[in-house]
């Protein structure tokens, strides 16, 4: 196991963006609250037409720990790659243009690497999804789980989560030249999965709290299936499948349609059921950048360009 010099001065966050007008405010707004714990926030635009950039720019007016990178490669991976390689902290945080970090957040990460995980390689936490019908019931769970001690704690991990996650420098360095940038594999999965083939540990932070959309949930089962055939694809370029998993995800597949059943009818905005939301046109969300650009316009620019 790579041993870390226990430093964890720094915290820079990443977030890789395409169209997400409607969410960036809020997660920079919940970021700008921790300024003082980050060292830098790093938006980075994959070929976004709406006003992502715009609503970015304007918040860098007033905060100067805000830049805003172009990555014209596109894909999520690709955009959290220049991302990271930009990013000056000791620590990389890499999240969602739909997250919204909790009070602590940034703390409880610096904290922890620099105490207890001095030996850590990477982090994750817990999440909740606001606009939901479950929210409650999710956090009654989780408060569960806790008590059980199967989830938080800093207890070891083998995965992360790419709304809420943070990695050391050191250990990007380490397995940069490993990760995928295929469309088709899940990056934050193949980033842990990176991680630990460097047996590099993981770690799951009770204190690391974020909010989510639980957009993906309005993604029709049909569809769904794509995301499901995409974590298969993951674990096999590892060659790390087993039945164990392969039943595990086809067990995700059925389980969400229940949660698509539970949201479909549910009008976030009005925070209640409706029939007239119903029949309204699914907002379907798939993987976190999917800007449908041709595999020619992919080919174009590796290099991310600063934009000022």
């Amino acid at each position: 196991m790579p041993a870390f010099v226990t430093r964890a001065e720094t915290l820079s966050v990443v977030i890789p963006c395409h169209n997400e007008e409607a969410f960036i405010g809020p997660c920079l707004d919940a970021l700008a609250a921790q300024t003082d714990d980050l060292h830098e926030i790093i938006v980075v635009d994959n070929n976004s037409t709406d006003r992502t950039a715009a609503v970015v720019r304007g918040y860098m007016k007033s905060n100067p720990k805000i830049t805003l990178l172009l990555e014209r490669t596109p894909g999520v991976a690709h955009a959290r790659n220049a991302g990271f390689r930009a990013a000056s902290g000791y620590v990389l945080g890499r999240i969602d243009a739909d997250t919204r970090v909790r009070p602590g957040w940034a703390r409880a990460v610096l904290d922890f690497l620099s105490t207890d995980g001095a030996h850590v390689g990477g982090v994750t936490g817990l999440n909740l999804p606001y606009d939901s019908p479950v929210r409650s019931l999710k956090a009654w769970w989780f408060g569960r789980q806790l008590r059980k001690g199967t989830v938080g704690g800093e207890r070891p991990v083998t995965n992360l989560h790419g709304a809420n996650m943070a990695i050391r420098r050191a250990a990007w360095r380490e397995i940069e030249h490993r990760v995928s940038t295929d469309a088709r594999i899940h990056e934050d999965l193949d980033l842990a999965l990176c991680l630990g083939e460097a047996h590099i540990a993981l770690a799951q932070l009770t204190e690391m709290n974020v909010d989510v959309s639980p957009r993906r949930a309005l993604t029709p089962p049909s569809q769904f299936s794509e995301y499901i055939q995409c974590g298969i694809e993951t674990f096999e370029l590892h060659d790390a499948m087993t039945e164990q998993r392969r039943k595990a995800l086809r067990l995700h597949w059925w389980w969400h349609i229940l949660v698509f059943a539970v949201y479909r009818p549910y009008d976030p905005a009005r925070q209640r059921y409706s029939l007239r939301y119903l029949f309204s046109p699914v907002r379907s969300r798939m993987l976190p950048v999917n800007n449908g650009a041709s595999s020619a316009d992919a080919a174009e620019a590796e290099a991310a360009t600063r934009v000022s």
